[in-house]
């Protein structure tokens, strides 16, 4: 009965490995003996790792979201007139939504964040926090909405 049991993990647990070459990138990092070049860093996140390679998917979808025009799409039978307006078209852009966490925020990350605010990068922010510390020492001060008043003096 044991051994049975046993058999049965062992046949679920080790599972024998399958070849993905040719089904996924190749792992391997940047080589930064060729100099660094920071959009072919970013682009090589796709082949890095785990972690890196859903980063660069990441990377490669926001930044074909910030290409996107609605210029690119061949208008539908029921567009209104102005839909049907060139110019109204090229101006029409993809809305970007920034989730993040609270920790992001009282890490070096909050940087990045601010930046991404500041320069109408992102169309709007969500942040989940269960401390209102972050709310209070580092969302107020770059511009973002914080439900409680700002308590401390600058």
């Amino acid at each position: 009965m044991v051994e049975d049991s046993m058999a049965s993990t062992r046949a679920v647990v080790f599972k024998e490995s399958e070849n993905l070459e040719g089904k996924r990138p190749k792992i391997e990092g940047y080589d930064f003996n060729q100099g660094v070049n920071y959009s072919e860093f970013l682009n090589s996140f796709v082949s890095t790792g785990f972690q890196a390679s859903n980063l660069g998917d990441a990377i490669q979808l926001v930044n074909q979201m910030l290409e996107w025009r609605l210029a690119d799409e061949e208008p539908v039978n029921d567009c209104t007139e102005e839909e049907k307006d060139p110019s109204f078209r090229e101006s029409t852009r993809c809305k970007l939504f920034l989730g993040f966490t609270s920790n992001l925020i009282s890490s070096g990350v909050r940087d990045t964040v601010r930046y991404l605010v500041q320069h109408h990068m992102v169309s709007t922010t969500e942040h989940f926090s269960f401390f209102y510390f972050e709310r209070l020492c580092y969302l107020q001060p770059i511009g973002m909405p914080c439900p409680i008043p700002f308590l401390f003096s600058k």
